[in-house]
């Protein structure tokens, strides 16, 4: 008997704090906002560009699809994806994405999600000008 104790510690201690399929999309969300998060520390667009490739590689499908109107585009492929996150600091001297407020909806069987809700980007122009603006996602 004492010896299956610890086998059911250890089922418990994995069904409290084994992380949700919610939890696993949030960290996503919270690596997509480390990832393109803009500090003064992105002075070489090339290194910035290949860190960036790098976590969207762990995020992104190749073929993911997006829409940017604010920037006109509206595409596919994670290196295009890529293309517009590195670039950020040609606009911004400092800059963030706030992805906290989402809702995440998971099917029954488990298989797609969806984050929708109101993402803030605010940061810094090289003029100096702060800028602040929320959208639906």
């Amino acid at each position: 008997m004492k010896r299956w104790l610890p086998h059911i510690g250890i089922a418990v201690g994995l069904l409290i704090f084994s992380s949700s399929d919610e939890d696993l999309i949030r960290a996503r969300l919270e690596q997509i906002e480390d990832a393109v998060a803009v500090t003064g520390d992105d002075t070489n667009l090339v290194l910035r560009a290949a860190r960036v490739k790098n976590e969207f590689t762990e995020i992104f499908v190749k073929e993911v699809s997006f829409e940017i109107p604010e920037m006109g585009s509206s595409g596919g492929g994670r290196m295009e994806l890529v293309g517009l996150a590195a670039n950020a600091p040609r606009l911004y001297s400092s800059a963030t994405v706030d992805l906290g407020g989402l809702a995440v909806e998971i099917d029954d069987a488990g298989m797609t999600a969806v984050a929708f809700g109101e993402a803030t980007v605010s940061g810094a122009h090289h003029s100096g000008e702060l800028r602040r603006d929320s959208r639906t996602v």
